[in-house]
């Protein structure tokens, strides 16, 4: 599977974010077979048609439509390139978390790591016009770079991710808090560490060192969801990612994400998806070479 790596002395000087509108070269960021990266993005979308498949969830490609992607996240963009108008937003979380000594700030945002709801948000022209007015400054910032231009970049960047952490949890009706307690961004981080072999809130716990009460109680109230359900959910995905991005066997799969036997992958996965495993590859896995 083809990985884009950041090119952080793009510019001849070392910067950990970028910006680019599709209409200039549309054809860098559009590739239709599943590939991934090592830097966040967000793919904004003014005008476009078409569809993005973000985690073997196919998303619809709409006027104003935001796609935020995490690093490593397998995605494949089937987007007509007439008529493509918006953003492509990248960095690398060093860029920031250095900044404000926040290790865990993309592990704030409800947008990035989030297996309960789409990694996709729709804005009105209004909210969307906000959002465009700062990255037009970052575009010319980037374009007249000067020796304070790593500061007002920051703030720029900080503005719109924030803004929009704010707009994607009233959609999805969802915390939009980022300096609650910080055991909820740790856990978020422990479970993309940690989920191809932790599968139980009492490891979390211990991890966390928290008591199961506790720790259910600070995730239900920022995610509406119980600890348990945000880790089967992140489980199921992974075990989705398998299924759809690689050619092992369910014996394998259940091997690597330490499940004790395959069978307990099958209940697993028919349980929460419905269909058992062999079924979900057999209508959904792509037919390309990896």
């Amino acid at each position: 599977m083809r990985k884009f790596i950041f090119e952080k002395r793009k510019y001849g000087f070392e910067l950990l974010m970028d910006l680019h509108r599709f209409e200039n070269n549309p054809n860098v960021f559009f590739d239709p077979t599943p590939h991934t990266c090592d830097f966040f993005e967000i793919m904004i979308f003014q005008k476009a048609s078409g569809t993005i498949e973000l985690n073997g969830q196919l998303l619809e490609v709409r006027e104003n439509s935001f796609f935020f992607i995490c690093p490593f996240q397998k995605k494949c963009c089937k987007i007509p390139l007439n008529d493509v108008k918006g953003f492509h937003l990248v960095f690398q979380n060093d860029f920031l978390s250095d900044f404000f000594d926040d290790k865990l700030f993309t592990y704030r945002l409800q947008y990035f790591y989030n297996s309960q709801h789409p990694q996709y948000l729709r804005l009105e022209n209004e909210d969307y016009n906000i959002i465009q007015l700062a990255l037009n400054e970052i575009i010319a910032e980037i374009k007249n770079y000067q020796n304070d231009s790593p500061h007002i970049l920051r703030s720029l960047l900080y503005f719109s991710l924030s803004k929009l952490n704010r707009l994607y949890s009233k959609w999805y009706n969802i915390s939009p808090n980022t300096q609650s307690n910080s055991i909820i961004y740790k856990f978020k981080e422990l479970l993309e560490l940690n989920i191809r072999n932790s599968h139980s809130v009492e490891e979390y716990c211990n991890l966390l060192h928290v008591n199961r009460h506790q720790l259910n109680a600070i995730v239900k109230e920022h995610t509406r969801h119980t600890t348990k359900e945000i880790i089967n959910n992140r489980l199921l995905l992974e075990i989705k990612t398998e299924l759809r991005y690689s050619h092992k066997t369910i014996s394998e799969i259940a091997h690597d994400l330490n499940f004790s036997e395959p069978n307990n992958l099958t209940r697993f996965f028919i349980k929460m998806e419905g269909v058992n495993p062999s079924k979900y590859r057999e209508i959904y896995q792509n037919d390309i070479n990896y």
